[in-house]
């Protein structure tokens, strides 16, 4: 009995192997597809052709559709990388894939470089069809200031304090009297924060003066 749930055990796991193989492997035609609707979505979008565009996603998703035409534009330069094509694919179920990659894109006023996007495919009456994606969010001078804000908000307040640091610094060491305070203030005009953060602790924090004369009888 033990013998024949185990022979029953791993023809079990053999089965599931095969299946989970088979919905995981992509036919050559499938990738040839596949990577003929990329290139023809790259293509579009260089050329402002909406119809192209929306030929290539699901008639199923219309409102996907309709943000890409009300977000697409003419006087895009777009650029796809998805290379090697088999690192960048993930089986998600039967006839769905996810395809990831990182694009270079360019308009008026703005320009962005090796972000990622990604684009679900779904197989439907043996063609691929788009059924979601994320790339038209990612274009236009709001997406390219929205980055920034965002690094701003962080960025930003430790920019501020460092200028305040420095500012703090060089008044300091213009009213300090001590030796190579030339030197010091012409480091902390050139080299600004580093110079600083080293004046701070060489002169500050030792209260670095100029000794007094000493004249000796």
């Amino acid at each position: 009995m033990k013998k024949i749930f185990i022979i029953f055990f791993i023809a079990s796991l053999f089965f599931i192997g095969i299946n989970v193989f088979a919905q995981s492997a992509l036919s050559l035609t499938d990738k040839q597809q596949i990577t003929n609707n990329l290139a023809s979505l790259v293509q579009a979008i260089n050329a402002g052709d909406i119809q192209k565009i929306s030929a290539l996603i699901s008639p199923d998703n219309q409102t996907l559709q309709s943000d890409i035409q009300e977000r697409i534009r003419g006087g895009i330069g777009y650029q796809l990388d998805y290379s090697p094509f088999d690192k960048n694919v993930e089986i998600m179920g039967q006839d769905q894939v996810k395809i990831k990659a990182k694009f270079v894109a360019s308009g008026v006023g703005w320009n962005v470089s090796r972000l990622s996007t990604y684009f679900v495919f779904e197989k439907q009456n043996n063609q691929w069809f788009i059924t979601d994606t994320d790339f038209y969010k990612k274009l236009g001078a709001d997406y390219v200031f929205g980055i920034l804000g965002k690094v701003f908000i962080f960025v930003g307040p430790i920019l501020i304090l460092l200028f305040a640091f420095w500012l703090w610094m060089l008044i300091d060491c213009v009213k300090r009297e001590f030796d190579d305070k030339a030197l010091w203030i012409i480091l902390l005009i050139f080299l600004n924060s580093i110079a600083a953060i080293l004046y701070f602790f060489i002169v500050k924090r030792k209260n670095i003066t100029r000794k007094p004369l000493e004249f000796k009888m």
